[in-house]
């Protein structure tokens, strides 16, 4: 036993021809070479965990003809020799992230017990649960001939027929203790699942399809919000540079569901010779980082539609005009600076990218507690915005209801912005059950269910979104025809018939989406009942009608 003694190098221990046993855990090693353990034909048992090794001589341990177990745990260690180990019964190597090489059923014909740093090692081997395992088979000596008596075996193996009245084959129960001999069943650790998937990363069809409709919509779809609003030559008002923001944070996710699609495509039916370097890589983390960015982008963004639209209202209700579009730029621009903010977080282990091949910080079962903190914080300020989002709209419909139109201007987008709040707020409630659920240990959903909803309930508010916009927006409407109108009479018409049909469409449109239950009467009420000042409360948008020459 030299364990806990500051140990840098080894020496040979040629000499030590009859040692069983050495423990050399909890020392300072760096590597083992060569002529360390050559010799030692007794040795049956070697304890290395918690030191530093990073290297092992490819011939270390090939005159080890005893060995049986072997120690590597928290090391740093990046390829594993296998010359020697063919004996080996128990193997521990937890704790060396840079190790994940897979292995296979040839490497270790005889083991009984193995611990890896990836679930995805484990593949090999088939499941971990064995019918022979014991409370602690790393400290399990070899049986004495006492102990394989087969009438033992048998009332270890089946413990509730000890009481009954009945006695069984006993022929029968030989032949499969020999056949459990001959097959034993391997104890592997970290075991496989759903969160960590031997053959493919999207283990249902149905699954598959589904991201590939999120990845097609939201691209597609989000795309033509962004040009219908930006491209236009329509009135860009603060809501609707809003609305394209968000479009092009959902763009983003689609960005994330298309690079798990296309992991899913390449790595189809091995997943687990690639899960290791997938989830340790840094496309995992800038897969990562899209989704939270997008994600809380998106959120932010709607804060502050739902907050601009309210605080529209009471400043052209007070003051007779709107925040301007280079204040609403400037928050814009601060919402993307915390969204960064918060993916960034996980790059500098506040949270973990790695945790699961899906690359998300949310909780998996049996994920690792350091990212908890992490996603429950996220969670946490992303249903404060939810709730200062619906006390908002809930104060401006109230005002609506009063009958207070008079402060606003663009009612479809306010509408549109309504049901955004709606649809997100729905879906984002399955994401919030999850990780509260999480801190509570109250998994009371199968992990299956769990990563569907991870994967395609999650991003499913970037298809909706756009799609709100393209079949229920008249805005949409106008800009497209705009649009086509602009690529087809380029340059076919005089340039002042050209900014008249554009501006008088631009107004029509706005004027048309402008709610009022009186305004036939505003316009016939007489210049003495004060109908001016009500007319300059809604600051329409400055534009020049000049009459087409025919």
């Amino acid at each position: 036993e030299l364990s806990h003694n500051h140990i840098e190098d080894l020496p040979s221990f040629h000499r030590c021809q009859r040692l069983e046993e050495l423990g050399l855990q909890n020392n300072r090693i760096h590597e083992i070479r060569a002529d360390t353990f050559v010799q030692l034909v007794a040795l049956r048992s070697i304890d290395l965990s918690w030191n530093r090794i990073q290297f092992i001589h490819p011939e270390a341990f090939v005159t080890l003809h005893s060995l049986t177990k072997l120690d590597l745990t928290d090391n740093r260690l990046v390829t594993l020799p296998l010359d020697g180990l063919g004996g080996l019964t128990h193997l521990k190597l937890q704790g060396n992230p840079a190790l994940s090489e897979p292995f296979t059923k040839e490497s270790f014909p005889n083991m009984r017990v193995l611990e890896v740093p990836y679930a995805y090692q484990c593949c090999a081997y088939g499941s971990c649960s064995s019918f022979f395992k014991m409370s602690n088979q790393w400290e399990t000596e070899d049986m004495s001939p006492e102990e394989e008596d087969p009438h033992k075996r048998t009332m270890e193996l089946f413990p509730g027929h000890a009481d009954n009245h009945y006695d069984l084959d006993t022929d029968d129960l030989q032949l499969d203790l020999e056949e459990s001999k001959l097959h034993p069943t391997i104890q592997c650790t970290p075991s496989p699942g759903p969160f960590k998937p031997c053959d493919h990363l999207f283990e249902s069809w149905i699954i598959r399809l589904g991201v590939w409709v999120i990845v097609l919509v939201s691209v597609l779809c989000n795309g033509l919000v962004i040009l219908a609003v930006f491209a236009s030559s329509s009135y860009l008002s603060p809501v609707k540079f809003i609305i394209g923001s968000i479009a092009g944070a959902n763009v983003l996710t689609g960005i994330y569901c298309s690079m798990l699609a296309l992991v899913d495509a390449l790595t189809y039916g091995h997943f687990a010779k690639y899960g290791a370097r997938w989830e340790t890589g840094a496309g995992c983390r800038v897969t990562g980082f899209l989704a939270v960015f997008a994600s809380e982008a998106a959120i932010f963004l709607l804060t502050l539609a739902a907050v601009q639209c309210s605080i529209s209202v009471s400043c052209v209700r007070g003051y007779g005009k709107s925040p301007s579009l280079g204040k609403v730029k400037a928050a814009a621009f601060c919402c993307l600076l915390l969204s960064s903010v918060a993916a960034v977080l996980p790059l500098f282990s506040i949270g973990e990218y790695g945790a699961s091949p899906l690359c998300l910080p949310y909780p998996i079962p049996d994920g690792k507690p350091a990212t908890l903190g992490f996603t429950v914080a996220l969670v946490m300020t992303n249903m404060l915005c939810f709730l200062t989002i619906t006390g908002t709209y809930i104060r401006l419909y109230c005002n609506l209801l009063k009958g207070e139109f008079s402060a606003v201007w663009d009612c479809a987008m306010v509408k549109h912005v309504a049901w955004l709040i709606f649809t997100n707020c729905l879906l984002y409630c399955p994401v919030a059950f999850l990780t509260f659920s999480s801190t509570l240990n109250l998994f009371l959903i199968t992990p299956e269910v769990i990563k569907s909803i991870l994967l395609v309930v999650l991003p499913l508010p970037a298809c909706l979104n756009p799609l709100l916009y393209l079949l229920f927006n008249p805005h949409f409407r106008d800009d497209l025809r705009l649009l086509r109108r602009k690529g087809r009479d380029k340059g076919s018409y005089p340039k002042s018939c050209g900014v008249d049909d554009m501006d008088k469409s631009s107004y029509d449109s706005t004027q048309a989406l402008v709610s009022f239950s009186d305004i036939d009467h505003i316009f016939k009420t007489p210049d003495s009942l004060g109908v001016h000042p009500i007319l300059d409360s809604y600051s329409f948008p400055s534009m020049t009608l000049v009459p087409c020459q025919q």
